[in-house]
């Protein structure tokens, strides 16, 4: 022995094969369409049958302030906008006693289900910790 320390062998990563990268672009890709098919099409409402029907309402008949009747007649003008639109909107604003109803039995799972998952991220992500350490250090003291 020459008394020279020996050099361990350079770290390489694991590879993941192309199969497996090309399932998990497609795994995250059916998620993602997955969760973009319930927000449009699972959450719409239904439009009200009796909103905007009839004559429209004149803007000073509105619940607005003098700024804002001027804007919104400029809107009017420039034909972005028309009275209906405007009239629901002015509508969908106005204070309401049931207007941000909680639903608390859906507000629970929804805490349920978000603890759950970073419970499952967590536990994931320190296993994979634990591997990565030893495998750039090899096997800790405790551990055989």
């Amino acid at each position: 022995m020459t008394g020279r320390p020996v050099r361990p062998a350079p770290y390489e990563p694991p590879q993941q094969s192309v199969r497996g990268q090309l399932l998990d672009a497609a795994v995250v890709l059916v998620l993602i369409f997955a969760t973009l098919f319930a927000t449009t099409y699972l959450s719409t409402e239904e439009p009200d049958s009796g909103a905007a029907t009839g004559s429209a309402q004149q803007l000073a008949e509105l619940a607005l302030t003098p700024g804002e009747r001027e804007q919104y007649q400029k809107m009017i003008d420039a034909g972005v906008a028309d009275r209906e639109t405007i009239a629901a909107g002015v509508a969908a604003n106005q204070p309401a006693a049931d207007k941000y109803e909680i639903d608390v039995l859906a507000l629970i799972g929804t805490a349920v289900l978000l603890a759950v998952y970073l419970g499952f991220v967590y536990r994931v992500s320190f296993r994979e910790y634990r591997e990565v350490i030893e495998e750039k250090f090899g096997p800790g003291e405790g551990t055989s």
